[in-house]
């Protein structure tokens, strides 16, 4: 049974805010428990306790991670202790009791008892408590999209990693693009190979490597011809060496000159033929001129993407990718708990990761203030305060006249805000564009949310 379903048959959630969490976590992304905590519908401590039952082994008691000694927190390495989420609590003679997210990871355990020394005891906690462990006693910030437990604000975790490795799909809006597989080796005619390989086998060695292989350079140039009739042909062999000086007429045949000697024969080299390189296979050849091709982001492209989008993050990628070329500035938003904090954003058409690591109070003057309230867009200057300021500074900085803010609305709520700004296209005559490619995210994270709850059944 799924925990959702245990919660909801021990009545500690009711149906609707099962279906409510899941919306949640469809649009803010985490785990199941992690939402529900945030949205108030369960506490830490039942959390703990159901997710014990779910998996079958003890949970840590909240209070066991607030103070851990010193000589605790060092049984473990800190790269361990951040790659697998997980705090080491007590200790027992040899035996670590390590707090984890997923006690279930046996391949975490055992690495981390071989690196240590020491038998690992597993014991499960919820996420938010683990992660707040983890910036109190190791210094690991916390991403902006957890709150802390004793109160704070929550904003997204990357889930798209995990969906790089998935083979992709062959519409073309696929996520993952990869270069289509080599051919296999045919025995190709003329006209099907590649023009370098024809150039390539083609090629002639040059004379001096004829020279190498023991083989005779053909003769170049014609005997000259005699000077004056009857005059005999000189053979190529006696033919003297080419000269710059004019050619003289021989002497009269009164007072012969004697023949030069010829010279002496030089004894015949030994000569090693070396042997010619194997041509490379033509799949080879096709592979290392295969390039990747670019994510396609054309609407159609990108419509077909949102209809098969399969996380949140994919759904925020296809609409920057698309809206990027268009203008110097565009970013989402995501809007809960009071606060809005950065999602992902392109500057001059390149993703800005630290964009993520915004965060701003609602309860603050900012146009997302006023979009969050009036549920409508925005459409303009930004005015001179602190928070549109933080907004314009962590999108390159800058002042633009002319900014353009659309709510993307479910539940009755925003829940996040597209900003474009920059760009040669008027942003009054956009709008409409922007809005239905809005609606089209949101009927995307529909998608999703149907899908958490077949799963959930």
């Amino acid at each position: 049974m799924r925990l959702g379903e245990m919660l909801v048959k021990a009545g500690k959630i009711t149906a609707a805010q099962l279906d409510e969490t899941l919306k949640g976590q469809a649009i803010f992304g985490g785990r199941f428990g992690t939402n529900l905590v945030e949205m108030g519908y369960l506490d830490e401590q039942d959390l703990a306790e159901f997710l014990s039952q779910k998996v079958g082994i003890a949970h840590a008691a909240p209070g066991q991670l607030l103070d851990i000694p010193p000589h605790i927190i060092k049984l473990i390495p800190v790269d361990y202790v951040k790659k697998y989420k997980a705090v080491p609590i007590a200790l027992n003679n040899r035996k670590v009791t390590l707090a984890m997210v997923d006690p279930t990871d046996l391949h975490a355990i055992d690495e981390i008892a071989f690196a240590t020394g020491y038998i690992i005891v597993p014991v499960i906690a919820p996420e938010l408590r683990i992660v707040t462990a983890l910036e109190k006693y190791y210094g690991i910030k916390r991403d902006v999209r957890y709150i802390s437990v004793e109160g704070g604000s929550r904003s997204r975790s990357r889930q798209h990693a995990a969906h790089s490795a998935a083979p992709s799909p062959a519409t073309p809006a696929a996520r993952v693009v990869t270069a289509p597989p080599p051919p296999p080796e045919p025995t190709p005619t003329l006209g099907e190979w590649p023009a370098h390989v024809e150039e390539e086998i083609l090629d002639l060695p040059m004379l001096e490597e004829l020279s190498l292989a023991g083989l005779e350079q053909p003769e170049t140039t014609p005997p000259p011809a005699p000077l004056h009739p009857g005059a005999p042909a000189a053979t190529p062999a006696a033919a003297p060496a080419a000269s710059s000086t004019p050619a003289q007429a021989p002497a009269p045949e009164s007072a012969p000159h004697p023949a030069p000697a010829p010279p002496p024969a030089e004894p015949p080299q030994q000569t090693v033929t070396a042997a010619a390189p194997k041509p490379a296979p033509i799949a080879e050849l096709y592979r290392e001129e295969m390039e990747e091709p670019e994510q396609d982001y054309s609407l159609d492209s990108v419509l077909a993407g949102l209809a098969e989008a399969d996380d949140r993050d994919w759904i925020a990628e296809l609409i920057t990718g698309h809206l990027g070329p268009q203008f110097k500035r565009v970013a989402f938003f995501l809007l809960r708990g009071g606060n809005a904090t950065g999602w992902m954003a392109r500057v001059d058409n390149k993703p800005v990761p630290e964009f993520e690591g915004l965060e701003l109070s609602l309860s603050d003057p900012s146009v997302l203030n006023v979009v969050n309230q009036s549920k409508s867009f925005f459409l303009g200057p930004m005015p001179p305060t602190p928070g549109n300021q933080a907004i314009m500074e962590a999108l390159g900085g800058g002042t633009p006249f002319n900014n353009l803010l659309v709510p993307l609305l479910m539940m009755g709520r925003v829940v996040a805000v597209l900003y474009v700004g920059g760009g040669r296209t008027p942003l009054d005559e956009k709008v409409p564009e922007i809005q239905k490619l809005i609606s089209k995210a949101a009927m995307a994270f529909e998608i999703l949310i149907l899908r958490s709850k077949i799963m959930m059944s």
